[in-house]
């Protein structure tokens, strides 16, 4: 469906799914107008939270210097970062929605509003491409899709930036990163990533793709995996960041 089709598609579907479907915004508890843009009333969408605080060139928290540790001391993997806002309050209630309950419009309304941000839009330079990171193929065929792909799906086809699809792969099931320590997460993704057809990588400049960083262990690792197939450089985009 085209972006006017699918504009039209609301129009008709909104006022009708408000009276026969009546809904709620888990964010402030108004009555929806509108359903078919995400489970958020307008203003809850408007006032998603943002970062506040200064973040390092990498994405990150930074230091008390500057520049986080890693960049300071050129150990980080990953060249440009940026991220929505802090993983908190409506974007953290949006991202278990789309995660854990399979609300997939969610993708596309995140995807609208990472690309209206002037950050996002540098790290989206011309010849970049975008490369989600993956689920298990066990985990994948659990939760019916992978939320990372998703966005990065919706990036793309918004800002007409390549996806490479089925490059960057989870070739063991980790332990959920959920609940461990900094280190132990760190432990856990070492060895976990691998990149198929190295060709498809060499020489470009790659965009990775999540929907939450939390210590940055998991896109640590896939920067390392795409640098080590011969990526020009990696930069990171999230909907949302654990400071």
């Amino acid at each position: 469906m085209t972006c006017l089709g699918a504009t039209v598609a609301r129009q008709v579907l909104d006022p009708v799914l408000a009276v026969v479907f009546p809904s709620t915004c888990p964010g402030c508890q108004a009555m929806l107008d509108h359903p078919t843009r995400g489970p958020l009333c307008a203003s809850c969408w408007s006032n998603l939270p943002r970062h506040i605080q200064p973040l390092c060139a990498c994405g990150g928290p930074c230091g008390a210097a500057g520049p986080c540790g890693r960049c300071r001391r050129n150990l980080s993997p990953i060249r440009y970062g940026a991220s929505l806002g802090p993983y908190a309050g409506t974007l953290r209630q949006l991202i278990h929605d789309l995660k854990y309950r399979g609300q997939r419009r969610v993708a596309t309304r995140l995807a609208e509003i990472l690309l209206s941000r002037e950050e996002v839009g540098r790290l989206l330079e011309p010849r970049v491409a975008l490369v989600a990171v993956p689920l298990h193929p066990r985990r994948r065929r659990e939760r019916g899709f992978n939320q990372a792909e998703l966005l990065a799906e919706a990036l793309g086809r918004r800002a007409r930036v390549d996806l490479l699809r089925g490059v960057l792969v989870r070739r063991r099931q980790t332990q959920s990163q959920t609940g461990l320590s900094a280190a132990r997460r760190r432990a856990n993704v070492i060895g976990a990533f691998a990149v198929r057809r190295p060709e498809t990588v060499a020489g470009r400049r790659l965009v990775l793709v999540d929907d939450v960083v939390t210590t940055g262990a998991t896109a640590l690792a896939c920067a390392r995996a795409l640098l080590g197939a011969g990526a020009k450089d990696v930069r990171l985009l999230a909907a949302a960041r654990v400071l």
